[in-house]
C-alpha cells in the first residue's frame, strides 16, 4: 500500500509498472506529456520535501484511513 500512497501523493504524474498488463514492479515512469503543468508542480513539491526531511510520500503513515482511500482511488484510475 505504500507504493500506492506515494503514487496518490504524486497526483497521477507517476505510473507504476506493477499496474501494467504484464507487471514490472521495479518500473516507474512519468505518465504525463512533456510540458504538462502537473509535472512542474510535482517537481516543485518534491523539491520542497527535499528541503524539509520527514515530509512527503513515504514519510507519512500510509495506514491512515484517508491515505488508504486516496491510494485505492489512484489504483482505480491507473490500473489497466
Amino acid at each position: 500500500m505504500v507504493v500506492r500512497d506515494i503514487l496518490a501523493e504524486c497526483g497521477g504524474v507517476i505510473r507504476w509498472g506493477g499496474d501494467e498488463s504484464v507487471p514490472k514492479e521495479s518500473h516507474f515512469q512519468i505518465d504525463v506529456a512533456p510540458g504538462d503543468r502537473r509535472l512542474k508542480a510535482l517537481a516543485g513539491r518534491i523539491d520542497a520535501w527535499h528541503r524539509a526531511p520527514g515530509q512527503g510520500p513515504g514519510a507519512i503513515d500510509a495506514s491512515l484511513p484517508e491515505r488508504q482511500r486516496a491510494a485505492r482511488a489512484m489504483e482505480r484510475v491507473q490500473a489497466r
